[in-house]
């Protein structure tokens, strides 16, 4: 067993506490660091710790779809990337995804993360201990080549739940922390925990709240792997309120609201996604009767989705759709496939207020809290983008990449990221099927 002092980054130093230098924080800068009173124990990393690569012999079974490829060039585009080298990233993007999402289903004790190479290094997927022959034949079988990494101090399962208990411990001390978000390093294999303190929060309380939270988050003593705090003063999320596939959700008085997800099924019911933070009494185009306003939650507060039923009574039915890229229906586009993003992969979305626009996923399965009229509330099973894509009123709309569908917005951190549950938690927390051809 290992024991570490986690670090709490700050901007001052307050006497007798011993001071340390973290790493760059967001947007280049160093902060000073303070080592938390009292250490945490981590228990010991494998020892089994290793890469090794498989190269791929199946074949795509098509090339890259037209609705991807628009997905790409745009997201080559609006990030200024080279369009050749962004495609040839994402050969096989869809049977890597379809298999890996699998692979954290299957195997939530050893799968880790999974993402795309750059620069040719080929896609990788990371796991805690030695995959054996079954996994390795099967990513041969897939269209790319796969670095294969393991000994990771924790796997997918034990990163969501440590990153579900920090954050709730952090949300319920609205006092001291404004707003907390996971973001695991698959490079050092530590979690980062990125928290924005109250303003004129004290740094003794605010050492004593992580603190807090760290311990909450350890099993039989320790914790799985290595937590590393660090000051995100900016750092304020917010859940986007204002509910299609694609389509406009509006309240009673007509206004605005959210926008609907992806359509699905539950218990033998046709009905749309959306954001559960949304408003329960929502109107599907701001029409009354078609979708039901007392709608099935997760069975997980945490988890950002809920279940709107579609009226067939009054005469309504349900279709694959969703709006993709624009209000027309030559906008539209059906689902064809339901896979969680990999790391690094381009993803686009389609929102109320912003309409169509794409980033990358920067990280995967992560835990958030967020203001939500005012009050904080904190979410797992987020996927994170690099860029901030999304406005007030995208809350509940698709993710998606081509005719796969990625998840459901939930918010953003304005100007730095954006937030979606990814589309796995649908039928794990929702017990619901997104509908797809």
């Amino acid at each position: 067993m290992r024991r570490v002092l986690a670090l709490l980054a700050s901007l001052a130093v307050t006497a007798g506490l011993t001071v340390a230098v973290a790493g760059p924080a967001r947007g280049g800068t160093e902060n000073t660091a303070v080592l938390v009173p009292g250490d945490v124990p981590v228990r010991a990393a494998p020892t089994s710790v290793g890469t090794f690569r498989v190269t791929g012999t199946g074949r795509s079974a098509q090339a890259l779809d037209e609705a991807t490829m628009q997905d790409l060039t745009t997201f080559a585009k609006q990030n200024g990337q080279d369009l050749s080298a962004v495609v040839a990233a994402h050969q096989g993007i869809h049977e890597f995804s379809a298999y890996t999402t699998k692979l954290e289903e299957t195997a939530p004790d050893t799968f880790v993360r999974a993402g795309l190479g750059t620069e040719g290094a080929g896609n990788w997927v990371q796991f805690t201990a030695k995959p054996g022959a079954d996994i390795v034949a099967d990513l041969a079988r897939l269209p790319v080549d796969t670095e294969v990494q393991y000994g990771a101090p924790a796997s997918s399962k034990e990163l969501a739940d440590l990153a579900y208990t920090l954050i709730t411990s952090l949300a319920a001390r609205p006092d001291v922390i404004r707003s907390a978000g996971t973001r695991y390093d698959h490079e050092r294999r530590v979690l980062r925990l990125l928290y924005a303190p109250v303003g004129g929060a004290q740094l003794s309380r605010q050492g004593s709240v992580v603190q807090e939270a760290l311990t909450a988050g350890t099993a039989g003593g320790q914790l799985p792997l290595e937590v590393v705090p660090e000051l995100d003063a900016d750092r304020t999320a917010v859940a986007e309120r204002t509910v299609e596939g694609g389509r406009d959700l509006n309240l009673g008085n007509g206004d605005a609201h959210c926008t609907a997800g992806f359509t699905a099924i539950r218990n033998g019911n046709r009905g749309v996604l959306t954001a559960a933070h949304c408003n329960n009494a929502l109107r599907y185009g701001n029409a009354s009767g078609v979708i039901s306003t007392h709608p099935g939650q997760s069975s997980n507060d945490a988890t950002d989705l809920q279940f709107h039923r579609t009226l067939t009574e009054n005469g309504h039915s349900t279709n694959k759709q969703f709006r993709a890229t624009g209000r027309q229906a030559s906008g539209d586009r059906t689902v064809t496939a339901v896979a969680n993003a990999p790391v690094g992969s381009a993803v686009c979305h389609w929102g109320r207020k912003t309409g169509y626009d794409c980033s990358y996923v920067e990280d995967t399965d992560t835990c958030q809290s967020m203001l939500v009229n005012g009050v904080i509330h904190r979410y797992c099973g987020l996927d994170v983008t690099r860029q901030d894509i999304s406005a007030g009123g995208d809350s509940g709309g698709p993710w998606y990449l081509g005719n796969t569908a990625r998840g459901v917005h939930s918010g953003a951190q304005d100007s730095v990221e954006s937030y979606f549950t990814r589309i796995g938690r649908v039928r794990v927390q929702l017990n619901a099927t997104v509908l797809q051809n």
